[in-house]
């Protein structure tokens, strides 16, 4: 199923590339960058387990990490509210104190996976994107808000997040004896938040993008 994910990856990648153009100055941009991350770590991975016979776990906690930290910090720079912004930024240092507390002490960061942090970085970035999604419906983009390239992305986000988070859980602690059941449900949520994304890619115009890069920039 991991596989075909990438395939997904990519699809979003090339469309991002072919709309370059679009949104080179935005902040949105930046997410094109991150997918390209996600794609490398995952190729990464996999050849590092299938050709060498390495464990790839301490790839995929270093993942967590930055992913989470990633939209955490992105949301903070497009965010307008102060208070918000300052809510996001303690979460944020909050988030990457605990991981490293996390890989130190509570999990075995060479052989687990990071669920607690995992669970964390989950909440708080439902936690970001409500916020954005909040200041969405008080502007002026919330009339035509499915052309805007943060809707797509914060829409897929959000949905990868309430959907999966519950589902992991209850695997963890009642589904660990057939795990093809969550490499099922992981696919079919990879399949909407990447099509989020390509779309987002798709919606994508200079002339009425939001966030650019000069302001606030990460």
């Amino acid at each position: 199923m991991s596989s075909y994910s990438q395939y997904l990856e990519f699809i979003a990648i090339v469309i991002g590339f072919l709309r370059y153009k679009e949104i080179k100055d935005f902040k949105f941009k930046y997410v094109l960058f991150f997918l390209i991350y996600v794609l490398i770590t995952e190729i990464f991975a996999g050849v590092c387990y299938d050709l060498f016979g390495f464990v790839n776990t301490p790839v995929y906690n270093v993942y967590v990490l930055v992913n989470f930290a990633f939209f955490i910090a992105w949301y903070h720079s497009v965010l307008k509210s102060l208070i918000r912004k300052r809510i996001i930024k303690i979460l944020f240092f909050v988030y990457v104190s605990f991981w490293l507390i996390d890989a130190v002490f509570l999990e075995q960061f060479l052989v687990d996976y990071l669920t607690y942090s995992f669970s964390l970085g989950t909440l708080f970035l439902i936690i970001s994107v409500s916020f954005y999604f909040v200041e969405m419906l008080n502007r002026e983009v919330v009339m035509h808000i499915t052309k805007s390239p943060y809707f797509w992305v914060s829409f897929g986000i959000l949905v990868y997040c309430v959907t999966f988070l519950p589902f992991y859980i209850t695997y963890l602690f009642f589904l660990q004896e057939n795990p093809i059941i969550l490499s099922i449900v992981l696919f079919l949520i990879n399949c909407i938040q990447y099509c989020c994304f390509a779309i987002a890619f798709v919606r994508a115009d200079r002339f009425t993008i939001e966030h650019p890069v000069d302001n606030n920039s990460l």
